[in-house]
Order: C-alpha cells, then sequence, then structure tokens
C-alpha cells in the first residue's frame, strides 16, 4: 500500500493563526492535556492495516479544497489525530508507535500535536453554514429547523434531555478488539463491563438459538414494532462515517436519517462526537460505534421500542465522495470484498457482544447498506453477509448466526434481489 503525506508547510499555510505561533511544543501538549475524555484505544487490537487508515484520515494526500471538504468540514481529521495523540498518551505503547514509524517517517508527536492544536483552533465548517454562533457543545440540537429534525428534538427533550450514559456509547476499532472482549484486561471498563460480564456467563460457544432468516420490506422505523414485545432489538444503521446523522439537519430520507426522525437516537451520535471524538466525527474503517437503550417512538401510537443502534458505513463507490476513507477501486474486486468483509465482520461481532444473556431473545435487524447512493454491489453485499452469518465467529462451535434469536433484513425496497445471494444454510 501506498501512503502520502501532505508536508507540514502545506498543512499549515492557511491555516495557522498567529497566536498558536508563539505558542512552544510544551504549552501546546500541556493544554491538550488537560482536555477530558472517556475515549478508549484498544493498542493491543491495532493493525498495520488500522494505523495506516488513520493516519490517511489525519494527514490527507488530497488537495487543500478536497482536505477542507471532506476531512475538516466536521472536524474528522481532527478527532483522528486526537486519536493517534491518545496512543502516545497511552502506557505499553511501544508496538503501535512502531506501526506508526514503519507506515510513516514523518509523522511523529509533535507533528500530531502541532496538527491537532492548529485544528483545534478553528471552528467547524459544517456550523458556520448554519450559522451557528458562539463555542457552546451540541450547537446541532440549537440548529433544528426541518420537520424531521424537529420531531426527532421532541423525543430527545421529552427522554434524552441529559443524554446518554458513557456506559451507553461504544466505540470499536475492528473484529479482533471485539472478539478479545471476553478477556480480562482487554476490554474498556467504562463502556463494555456488561458485555465482558455476558461474554464470560454465556459463551459464544455455548449458544445455540434458532439464528432464523427473514427479509421484511418495511421502513425500519416500522420494523422495529413488528419485534415481538419481550425481545431485544439490535438495528444496523447505515450510518455517514464523516458526520453524525449524515444530512439530518437538512431533513434528508435515506436509511439513517430515517431511523434518528423516530427516535432518540441523534442525541447518542452527537454524544459520540462530543464525549468521545473530542468534538469531531469519524467512524473507524473497519470497525462501528455502538449506541444502547435508543428509543424508537410512534406519533400514532403511544408504544415506545428500546433498541440498540450498530453505527457502521460502507465505502463510497458513487464517485461522489462522501466517505472518508478511498475504497480500493471497482477493478480490484477482492481488496475491495476483503476490507468490506472485515467491516461486516465488526457489526456482526458488536451485536454478539451486546446480546442480551446468550441471545435467545435477540432479533438482530440487518439490510442491505451501502447499495443506495453509495452504489455497493448489491450481490456483494448479501454475499458477504451470508458468509459471515454461516460462519463460525468469536470461537463459536457453530455458524454466529445462531447467536441470535433471529435476524432480519429490512429495507423499504424489494428484496427478492438480495435474498438470492443470502443462503439459509440450516
Amino acid at each position: 500500500m501506498t501512503f502520502f503525506l501532505l508536508s507540514p508547510c502545506h498543512f499549515h499555510a492557511n491555516f495557522l493563526t498567529r497566536s498558536l505561533i508563539f505558542l512552544s511544543f510544551s504549552q501546546r501538549l500541556m493544554h491538550y492535556n488537560m482536555t477530558n475524555s472517556n475515549a478508549y484505544l484498544p493498542l493491543h487490537a491495532l493493525r498495520k492495516v488500522d494505523i495506516y487508515s488513520m493516519l490517511s484520515v489525519a494527514f490527507p494526500s488530497s488537495d487543500q479544497y478536497e482536505t477542507e471538504r471532506k476531512y475538516d468540514y466536521h472536524h474528522s481529521r481532527r478527532t483522528m489525530l486526537y486519536f493517534l495523540k491518545l496512543i502516545y498518551d497511552k502506557p505499553n505503547n511501544q508496538a503501535v508507535i512502531d506501526l506508526i514509524n514503519k507506515c510513516s517517517r514523518h509523522v511523529d508527536l509533535k507533528r500530531i500535536t502541532d496538527d491537532y492544536m492548529t485544528l483545534k483552533n478553528i471552528s467547524e465548517p459544517y456550523r458556520e453554514q448554519h450559522h451557528s454562533v458562539g463555542s457552546d457543545d451540541y450547537w446541532e440540537l440549537k440548529s433544528l429547523k426541518r420537520p424531521g429534525p424537529l420531531q426527532s428534538l421532541e423525543y430527545i427533550s421529552k427522554y434524552r434531555e441529559k443524554g446518554f450514559n458513557d456506559e451507553e456509547l461504544k466505540i470499536y476499532w475492528n473484529y479482533d478488539e471485539i472478539k478479545r472482549l471476553n478477556e480480562d484486561d482487554y476490554f474498556n471498563p467504562i463502556a463494555d463491563q456488561d458485555s465482558h460480564d455476558a461474554l464470560q456467563q454465556s459463551p459464544v460457544k455455548t449458544r445455540k438459538n434458532p439464528g432464523k432468516i427473514q427479509f421484511i420490506q418495511s421502513g425500519i422505523e416500522q420494523a422495529v414494532f413488528q419485534v415481538p414485545p419481550d425481545k431485544q432489538v439490535i438495528v444496523l444503521d447505515f450510518a455517514d462515517e464523516r458526520m453524525p446523522g449524515g444530512y439530518f439537519l437538512e431533513n434528508a430520507r435515506t436509511q439513517e436519517e430515517v431511523i434518528l426522525y423516530n427516535s432518540d437516537g441523534y442525541r447518542g451520535l452527537l454524544d459520540l462526537k462530543y464525549k468521545l471524538m473530542d468534538g469531531g466525527y469519524v467512524l473507524p474503517e473497519y470497525g462501528v460505534a455502538y449506541i444502547k437503550k435508543v428509543v424508537f417512538f410512534q406519533k400514532s401510537d403511544p408504544n415506545e421500542r428500546e433498541t440498540d443502534l450498530i453505527v457502521a458505513a460502507c465505502y463510497d463507490l458513487s464517485g461522489m465522495g462522501e466517505g472518508l476513507y478511498k475504497p480500493p477501486s471497482r477493478e480490484k474486486y477482492q481488496e475491495l470484498y476483503d476490507r468490506t468483509y472485515q467491516k461486516f465482520q465488526a457489526i456482526i461481532a458488536s451485536a454478539v457482544a451486546n446480546t442480551h444473556g446468550n441471545g435467545q431473545n435477540t432479533y438482530l435487524l440487518l439490510g442491505p447498506i451501502g447499495t443506495g447512493a453509495f452504489a455497493n454491489d448489491m450481490k456483494m453485499v448479501a454475499g458477504i453477509f451470508s458468509k459471515i452469518l454461516n460462519t463460525q465467529l468469536m470461537d463459536s462451535e457453530q455458524a454466529i448466526r445462531y447467536a441470535f434469536d433471529q435476524i432480519w433484513f429490512v429495507s423499504i425496497d424489494n428484496l427478492e434481489s438480495f435474498k438470492k445471494h443470502v443462503h439459509d444454510e440450516t
């Protein structure tokens, strides 16, 4: 893999502020360390490919316009620099620092901190687009003007005014991290104590549930209410990896926005942004975010439905440049398949790790993620889900689908073509 870095002078030419020039490196580092964070980085699970991925966002090879539009508009680059800085703050970090040095000879703590502090002094451009003034967090909740977002705000104000708890917000960087959550000292004690305990009490290899696969043509906001009331529901959010909720504020109607208009989930995404991501936003290329106890509502019915959300993204193959991570070209099918496979492994594993008990009452709601605006191939997406669900995972003794009661593939579109490539290997 070839990796390119912008030169320091390219980066600083347009962003460096006069006051920052006179701050020494030690002063900037001291200022940085005063910030508070519940962010957790699994140093034991980070691989070379993960480091390449992080560096590609922190130090993009694009021109200035593309860097500002894609990586800085929602502070994604700043957030990734923040995560890289955390690596240097952790004990027992030498193996990961060695990986960083192997991926690029031009990156060290000083450069990471310098670039981070430069971006820290710049207002989020997306905020300026929405004419939000001041420096307070959660400005988005004061910028809701359209019907869908206003409906969401009604639910958030009523049920989640204080936000989500720390133990309800999780970031998983890859499948390797999730696989080891059952081991002592290899999990985030704030967010994943529940998963650690459940995986020890009900090991995945002992789970022998029905694992029934069904195809449901429905809006996701309706499908969650079709699950029997005594069951746990885990929903895959077809997410945007660089902005919380995609074009939520613009009242767009993709699957993620529809979820958020009909639940209090938007507050969860903002809590990820401000509690764990230093006021920016980024989803790991090979991982997911996970939000527990998101509640769906129905306008015409007083019923509510508690769910968990798996927040994950596919590669953008449309050519529109919406994604953070550069995908392989369509000509490199096997590489695209392999990298997408890693994403989907993390999706399924995150659900396994967060089932109630042994998963015997858990419904996992998936769907044709990435096959709409992002133009991923329906056959490939269906085939990867099928292969993973019908394969051993997380030390299971049989196909991982049997860690669940049921798996539903949900879409407003006809699922016949998708269904042809999902094999029910009972």
